[in-house]
């Protein structure tokens, strides 16, 4: 007596009713970041406060819910805020009659050019998993942004907002170095 064998339409319909049940499963693998976690990384930080408005604000979007997805993110927003900025300090070195004002410009514009580099180079690491590469890369952006500071120890002030934009990038490279600790 011969058993029926199922059509292979059959067999396929069962292998993705396999597939669809398991995806959710196995989509759990990632998992999201918790507020304990994100008020440990946050203490640690330059500023604790900007640090928790970031990350908690990132915390619950459907593609960054895990330590290394909050990280690209704060990675994104650094690098565009820092182009941001640069095109600001574009703009002072153009409009200020300071020759001295021009001049700390003119170098706070490298330095921002190399931490925009800095912050691809830590994106570019962060994907490889390469976690020693990408706290280099966010210290060596760091370095940058308090070079252009230091510009601005010393009279005349900077009329502009320079100097809140640079704090801020401060603190989000803060972010980053913290996080290489939390990436698994």
């Amino acid at each position: 007596m011969a058993i029926p064998l199922p059509s292979s339409s059959s067999i396929c319909s069962l292998l993705l009713m396999i597939l669809f049940i398991s995806t959710p499963s196995s989509a759990n693998l990632v998992l999201k970041v918790s507020e304990s976690t994100i008020n440990a990384i946050c203490t640690k930080t330059l500023n604790p406060s900007f640090c928790l408005g970031i990350l908690k604000s990132y915390a619950d979007h459907p593609h960054k819910r895990d330590i290394t997805g909050l990280a690209r993110i704060t990675i994104y927003l650094a690098k565009s805020n820092a182009t941001t900025t640069s095109d600001q300090i574009h703009s002072l070195i153009q409009h200020t009659d300071n020759p001295q004002l021009k001049e700390r410009y003119t170098s706070c514009s490298k330095n921002y050019d190399n931490a925009i580099d800095d912050f691809k180079q830590a994106k570019k690491r962060l994907i490889e998993g390469n976690k020693n590469g990408l706290e280099d890369a966010a210290a060596t952006a760091m370095g940058e942004f308090n070079a252009c500071g230091e510009n601005f120890r010393q009279p005349p002030a900077d009329p502009s907002t320079l100097q809140k934009s640079n704090k801020n990038l401060l603190d989000f490279c803060s972010i980053v170095l913290v996080m290489t600790k939390f990436l698994p």
